[in-house]
Formats: C-alpha cells, sequence, structure tokens
C-alpha cells in the first residue's frame, strides 16, 4: 500500500467529490479528481504496489472510506490478463490509467426469462493510457478490461463503496446466452 502522505491529496479530492449530490454527480467529480491526480503526478504508488501477479491480474486496496462513502483499489495488469464481462456489485465505479495502456470493451446486459442466463450485446471498445478515466453507473457497467500490451498497466479505481464481489457472464455453450455468475473479489498481497 502507498504511503499516506502519496494517497493524502487523492483522498482529499474523493472526499470533496462524494460530498456531491446525486450518483452522476458524484461519479463525475471523482473521475475529474482522478484526472487531476494523475495530471499533476500527485499519486506515487510504490513498486511493490504495481508488481502483476503470475495467473490473475492484482487488485491492492489503497484507502477504503472510514464513512463506507468509497474505496479506492489499485488494479495490476500483466501482459494478456484481464477480466470476463463483469458488473460492479450494483456501485458506481470511476476508473483511471496510472501506468501503461488497457482496452475496456463494453456492454449491454439483458435479462431472460430463463434465471441467470442473459444477452449480451456489444457496444464498443476504448483504448485508454495514462490519465484516461472513465466513469460507470448502473446500469450501464458492464465491461471487460484487458491488457493487450507488452508492458504492466496499473489502473486506480474507485468505487461506491467497497466491492467485495461482482457478477461474472460466462458464455453457455452452444447458445447465444450468458451466465450470470457471483464471484468473489480479494485483495493481492
Amino acid at each position: 500500500m502507498p504511503s499516506s502522505a502519496s494517497t493524502q491529496k487523492m483522498v482529499e479530492l474523493l472526499d470533496q467529490a462524494v460530498q456531491a449530490n446525486g450518483i452522476e454527480s458524484i461519479a463525475n467529480g471523482v473521475k475529474d479528481a482522478l484526472i487531476e491526480v494523475m495530471k499533476t503526478g500527485a499519486l506515487h504508488l510504490d513498486k511493490d504496489c504495481t508488481q502483476p501477479c503470475p495467473d490473475s491480474y492484482g487488485r491492492r486496496l489503497l484507502h477504503n472510506d472510514p464513512g463506507g462513502r468509497y474505496s479506492v483499489v489499485a488494479m495490476i495488469w500483466g501482459k494478456g490478463q484481464g477480466t470476463p464481462i463483469h458488473d460492479h456489485d450494483n456501485k458506481w465505479c470511476v476508473e483511471c490509467v496510472y501506468q501503461g495502456d488497457i482496452l475496456v470493451t463494453s456492454y449491454e446486459v439483458c435479462d431472460t426469462a430463463e434465471k441467470d442466463r442473459v444477452t449480451v450485446e456489444f457496444c464498443g471498445t476504448q483504448e485508454a493510457a495514462i490519465g484516461n478515466a472513465g466513469a460507470l453507473i448502473p446500469p450501464f457497467d458492464y465491461h471487460v478490461i484487458e491488457n493487450k500490451a507488452d508492458a504492466t498497466a496499473v489502473t486506480i479505481h474507485v468505487y461506491g463503496g467497497e466491492m467485495n464481489g461482482c457478477n461474472v457472464y460466462v458464455p453457455v455453450p452452444n447458445s447465444t446466452l450468458y451466465e450470470r455468475q457471483w464471484k468473489s473479489l480479494c485483495y493481492s498481497d
């Protein structure tokens, strides 16, 4: 975890942003705060905090608001690492690139008559580099994040609370449907 001096400016800006009225205003304020932190270089993560895990992307907690309003997580992406299609457990989320480049693919997910089976529609892709940020507000929060580059990528994620799990969407064999499955999330060492 980075030193408190390294996260202090970011936390101050985020504390101000989450005081806004309405989820959209909060998410936009958080997005602006992260862009400002990246632009000024106010956040410095230790080398240990930016090392990828060998078999999956890493999640490292940077800050958990004592009032439960938000949490900040660094996600570390080694070459070729990524997520399945997922949601954000009905929480708003803002993501900003700290290091490297990522590819974000957005989807729309619609329930069907079959329990826990959904349709998934591709909505587009976006490449993101250092300082690029995006806000996700349910129900428009389904995506995949991937590191297609050779170098490690690091993203900063701010969630509207602590995200301990989410739904992932797995293709059903011999079907155009996807199955919704709960996935518990933990932090990397």
